[in-house]
This record gives C-alpha cells, sequence and structure tokens, in this order.
C-alpha cells in the first residue's frame, strides 16, 4: 500500500488520519515514511506518525529519527513487538511544526502466511474465588474432559483467581469478570486491573463509563443473561439499565444448558432484531458454570490464528464466532466464513457440513428461510439487499437451538 500526498502550511499543529487494512494472513507490517523538504537551517518541519490497530491498540510511533519500522514477533525499535491484527488500522500524523508545504509517501508492506483454526472456548466460569465449588485449576481440567480448548475466568466481582491463570493442567485460562450490579450483570473479557461499577464513594457509574474503561484496558465488555429473571428471585439478574444491551460488544444469548429455553429465546430474537437493524454486536453462549454439568452444552467456537488473549478477543470482537452444541460445523458462503464480508451479486452459495437432522433457518435482513437438514447442506440464497448480511439458526426436534451463528456480511460487487 503506497499513500503519496501533500500536507499543507495551514495545518500545523493538527493531526491528519489514514486508514487502511491489514489483511488476514500478515505476520509482518513494515512501514517506510519520507517527506520532503524536512529542513530550512535550524527550522524543521516536523511530522510524526502513530499507529493504532484493529482493536484500537497503540502499535508504536514512527520520529524524524527513525530508519525502520516493523511490527512483528521480531519487531524494531519504536515499533510493538507482537503479530500485526488483521482489519482496519489508523495511522496518526501529527503535524506538529511546519514552515513550508510537505509532500510525503507511506508505504506499508503486510508480509505473512498466518492461517486460522477453531478453538473451543466457555466464556462465562466460576471459581471458588466467588460462588463456584471448583478451584481454578479444577476447573480447567474440567473443561479440557469437556473438550473445551480454553476459558474466561469470570468469577462474581473478583479478578483475585487470575494468579491462577499460567500453567493450567487443562484448558489455557484467561482472565475476565462478572460484574455484580444492581442493574444487571456484564462480563468483561480480557482485562487488565478489577473493573468496578461504582466510584470510590460507593456511587453508581454510567454504564458508558464502564464501557470505556474495559474498552481502555483493551477488553471487551458484553452483557450476561440479559432477559433473566430479576428480583426477588435474582436480584440483579435482569438487565434494567438504561444502557442498551445491544450497544456492547457482545450479549450473551445463550445461557446456563440447552434446557433453559424461557431464559435465552428473547435474548435470540432481540439480537436477531438488533443485528437486522444494523447493530454489529456479537452472540455468545456462557454456560455460568459454578461446578462440574454432565448436561447439554452451548460452546463457542472461535476462528483465531492462535490460542492467544489478543488473538481470541479480535474473533470474537469481530465476530469469527458460531454457537454449538453438536460440535464443529463447516460453514462457508460463496468462499468466506462467519464474521466476513463476502461480495453477492443478488446471490450467495451456502454450504454447511456435519449438521445432524435439524430445522435450519437462514435470516437476511428482510427474509426468513426455513430448510429441513441432515449432513452437508448446499443452497444458493437470494440477496435483497445491496448491504446485506445472513446469519443461521438450527433446531432439534425439540426445538432446542443446536446452531446459531453470528452474521456474514454481505455487499453487492464483483
Amino acid at each position: 500500500m503506497i499513500f503519496e500526498g501533500k500536507i499543507n502550511l495551514s495545518e500545523s499543529k493538527t493531526v491528519k488520519k489514514i486508514d487502511f487494512d491489514v489483511p488476514r494472513n500478515a505476520s509482518k507490517l513494515t512501514v517506510r515514511f519520507e517527506y520532503s523538504p524536512t529542513s530550512l537551517g535550524p527550522v524543521q518541519n516536523h511530522v510524526n506518525l502513530l499507529f493504532y490497530d484493529s482493536l484500537g491498540r497503540f502499535m508504536g510511533r514512527y520520529d524524524r529519527g527513525t530508519k525502520n519500522f516493523v511490527v512483528a514477533p521480531q519487531a524494531s525499535e519504536a515499533a510493538v513487538q507482537t503479530r500485526p491484527l488483521p482489519g482496519r488500522w489508523t495511522v496518526f500524523f501529527e503535524n506538529h511544526y511546519l514552515f513550508s508545504d510537505v509532500h510525503y509517501r507511506l508505504e506499508i508492506l503486510c508480509e505473512g502466511e498466518e492461517g486460522f483454526k477453531t478453538f473451543k472456548g466457555e466464556f462465562h466460569t466460576h471459581s471458588r474465588h466467588s460462588d463456584g465449588t471448583l478451584s481454578v485449576s479444577e476447573l480447567s481440567m474440567f473443561l479440557k474432559e469437556k473438550g473445551f480448548d480454553f476459558f474466561f475466568l469470570t468469577d462474581h466481582s473478583n479478578i483475585s483467581g487470575w494468579r491462577e491463570l499460567e500453567e493450567l493442567p487443562g484448558a489455557v485460562g484467561f482472565p475476565g469478570q462478572e460484574m455484580n450490579t444492581f442493574k444487571g450483570h456484564a462480563l468483561v473479557l480480557g482485562g487488565k486491573t478489577f473493573i468496578d461499577w461504582k466510584d470510590r464513594e460507593g456511587r453508581e457509574k454510567d454504564f458508558n463509563q464502564i464501557v470505556h474503561e474495559a474498552h481502555s484496558q483493551n477488553a471487551l465488555i458484553g452483557i450476561a443473561h440479559p432477559f433473566a429473571i430479576g428480583e426477588p428471585a435474582c436480584v440483579g439478574c435482569k438487565w434494567t439499565y438504561e444502557f442498551d444491551p445491544f450497544d456492547a460488544d457482545f450479549v450473551e444469548v445463550w445461557n446456563a444448558d440447552l434446557s433453559r429455553l424461557e431464559l435465552n429465546y428473547e435474548a435470540i430474537g432481540s439480537w436477531l432484531k438488533a443485528v437486522r437493524s444494523g447493530k454489529r454486536v456479537i452472540a455468545t453462549a456462557g454456560r455460568d458454570l459454578h461446578t462440574k454439568d454432565e448436561r447439554d452444552w452451548m460452546a463457542n467456537y472461535v476462528s483465531a490464528r492462535s490460542l492467544e488473549l489478543i488473538e481470541v478477543l479480535w474473533s470474537i470482537k469481530f465476530g469469527r464466532t458460531y454457537l454449538s452444541s453438536i460440535g464443529e460445523v463447516n460453514i462457508d458462503i460463496s468462499g468466506n466464513n462467519v464474521g466476513e464480508t463476502a461480495k453477492h451479486d443478488g446471490n450467495v452459495f451456502l454450504r454447511i457440513e456435519n449438521l445432524p437432522k435439524s430445522n435450519l433457518l437462514v435470516v437476511t435482513k428482510k427474509t426468513v428461510r426455513s430448510f429441513n437438514v441432515y449432513g452437508t447442506f448446499e443452497e444458493r440464497i437470494e440477496v435483497e439487499e445491496k448491504e446485506d448480511l445472513l446469519t443461521l439458526l438450527a433446531f432439534d426436534e425439540k426445538e432446542r437451538p443446536i446452531l446459531i451463528s453470528n452474521p456474514i456480511y454481505l455487499t453487492r460487487g464483483e
């Protein structure tokens, strides 16, 4: 990618923004930047670049003396040492001082052959650090026995269990918390410190402030069981904040085991309404695990490049997940997967593998089509809107959901 342009003298002490896309296979990002004139005698044109990735994380500063800028596991000086995340990045031109117009050339080179794998995860668990019956180690072992690759430890308003997450014997554990408030429960995934719903005087914070605090830690925040029965049966369990739960990063559309239809059907319907109206909120499942439980399980299947916290958070944030009680399912829409954007010409080709006998709903912005399926299902789906989406829900003979996919986004084009 090459960006060339001009910064006018009048833009001194202003900030210019350019967005660019990093491909999903990138493992290395190299930047070359030059501008002229740089100086006139002792007076200098002073332009710096600051880079931010698709999760908003700071990735480094290209200063006047920078000669080599590489974001990678083997990074250069001035750049952050990490595998660059795919998606929309931002570079800010900080025009600290200009004595003349400036002509610039910015070259960004992305390299790599990263691939994606599917990992099975549980997003809502409790240990003895809150009201669970298992130690963190026992929780890790139990989840590994159930086939899980990872879990988030989300004890009630507590993070003391985080100290036990390293070198677990079973499933990989990531930091989280379930924020228990008087007006609902929120899950914070991937935080760095404890986040409280009240201030130091015990006053309730505005929930938008809580969201900001979570995002400032590069964490995701979502609403647990938003339509649960409230008090007195479950004080604080039902979401009653003015904050729309579908404005969060994700919503737990399935909580507990598959028998809890009354708890979750409203969440599924409300989530579908939200995404069909344009909200990009991710559907997740949470067993709300407190003890060993052998009943059926709606799990999260996450497509990520590696089993690292930031890679998993990226995949959740951008909807590279589906929910399944029947194991791994292969979903392909015209060569694209869940969470991606597919081109359409008025139709897309849908292929799903590994489905048991079930009723499949194919949902777009304006249509719902029903199919009786078994094994491999293939169908050409008509797309009415220029900008549309497609999401999938499958139900067993007891009308219990066995598959819920996050949307594949559709845009008209070749």
